[in-house]
């Protein structure tokens, strides 16, 4: 990486945070390539194609690379093309990916154009968060900007978490107290679904039928209460499952949650495919929620395309904020062992996206991440130092230190189970049970 790459990259992390005085120079700096390569084309990266007009960049310029492309065609009279299709200078092109959650928005995607070539490479959601964001240190953080701005990434946002950080955790700041903010925290509510997926990376196929519940009303506010006490703040709060509309006391774990203080937006991802009372909705209409749909229509019959539609009208009808888009996937991580030595360990560690951006706390147990949450909660193994047991400490400052060292870890020992090859799916939502990762449920 260039001298000029790691000044705009400090420029646009500064930026992200709320800093405005960038600006001019993060758009010099995109001006100046002959191509700019949006990877991407799904609801982020067509509402980002269009500030990027807006701002008066050359539309000839721009090329979306998509494995969509013919269904896709063109958008904002964009060409869109098969990734790696076209061969571009690379010294002159730059690639801004515009896939801002799963495992090609990171480190993973970035390795996949270095590896053919294409040295300039930027985040989308990185970039969005920097030019166009509408608050700013002046304002401070306002949940309804992030609830009417549909397309960009909660999970990775950190201007939302900046912001926040400044409004409601002012102890943060103090050297004797070292902060503790997660941009992103998933409180996963069940372990049962309407659909089943082949791919899905909570591997909910696999759970044993004695293992497809909803948690305890209990068990989950605990857990709010015990990581809310623990940390200074969390930016997005997720509700996951599973399909947390089967879960019978939602509104309430919803309601629990909006008493704290130090958190920004609270977000259901839902497959749409489930029973939506008008009670229900009524009690998520609060100003801090959002009800995040994803289509998985292409994959499924007509009964269930229909039940989609419904309740996407449902909500849209109750007033609640919410968003309907298609998920970009790949195939997760089968979860077995790897003779991986230490070192390789540790660069996956370091290199890893999901520490940031998939923290997850299910049925007692504070996870780091995706798949120390696949190893812990289907039994694969007994890695008990790649996971805290919420219930085994004894105060909201053993909690929050136990976190600390973990995240801070060189490695996990799950690390050996992850990395390996990954392939992007053209449906996601496709139904039945993958041989990829049948030994998960064979334990």
């Amino acid at each position: 990486m260039t001298t000029v790459e790691v000044s705009i990259r400090d420029k646009i992390d500064a930026a992200r945070r709320g800093e405005s005085k960038y600006h001019d120079d993060i758009l010099a700096y995109l001006r100046h390539f002959k191509r700019l390569v949006l990877r991407g084309g799904g609801n982020f990266g067509r509402e980002f194609a269009g500030s990027l007009l807006a701002l008066n960049l050359d539309r000839d310029a721009l090329v979306f690379w998509d494995v969509r492309a013919e269904a896709l065609g063109e958008i904002h009279g964009i060409p869109v093309a098969q990734p790696f299709s076209q061969d571009y200078d690379r010294d002159g092109t730059l690639i801004i990916n515009c896939i801002p959650n799963g495992s090609l928005s990171g480190s993973v995607g970035e390795a996949d154009f270095s590896a053919r070539g294409y040295s300039h490479y930027l985040s989308g959601m990185a970039l969005f968060e920097a030019l166009l964001c509408s608050m700013s240190r002046e304002t401070g953080f306002d949940a309804s900007v992030c609830l009417n701005t549909t397309f960009c990434n909660w999970c990775s946002c950190k201007r939302l978490i900046s912001l926040l950080q400044n409004d409601c955790a002012p102890a943060a700041n103090s050297p004797a107290r070292a902060p503790l903010t997660l941009g992103v925290a998933s409180f996963v509510l069940n372990q049962k679904c309407t659909l089943q997926c082949t791919h899905c990376g909570q591997y909910i196929n696999h759970y044993r039928s004695e293992e497809r519940i909803n948690f305890p009303l209990a068990r989950v506010t605990t857990d709010i209460d015990r990581m809310f006490s623990a940390v200074d703040a969390i930016g997005y709060v997720s509700l996951i499952g599973g399909e947390p509309f089967l879960h019978p006391q939602l509104t309430d774990i919803v309601d629990h949650i909006l008493h704290k203080p130090n958190f920004g937006v609270i977000g259901i991802t839902t497959n749409g495919i489930c029973e939506m009372s008008e009670a229900t909705l009524q009690r998520l209409k609060n100003g801090k929620t959002r009800i995040i749909f994803s289509d998985y229509t292409g994959a499924l019959d007509e009964k269930q395309r229909r039940l989609f539609a419904l309740n996407v009208q449902k909500v849209a009808a109750a007033g609640i904020h919410h968003t309907v888009g298609q998920p970009l996937w790949s195939t997760p991580e089968p979860l077995l062992p790897r003779a991986l030595p230490d070192d390789a360990v540790r660069a996956l560690k370091q290199s890893c996206h999901s520490t940031d951006t998939c923290k997850t706390i299910q049925n007692g147990v504070y996870y780091p991440c995706t798949t120390t949450a696949g190893i812990g909660s289907h039994h694969l193994a007994d890695l008990a130092t790649d996971w805290v047991r919420i219930d085994e400490t004894h105060s909201a400052d053993e909690l929050r230190q136990r976190i600390q060292a973990l995240d801070a870890a060189p490695w996990f020992e799950s690390c050996r189970r992850c990395g390996s090859d990954s392939v992007l799916l053209r449906q996601p939502g496709e139904q039945g049970v993958g041989q990829r990762y049948i030994h998960i449920g064979q334990r």
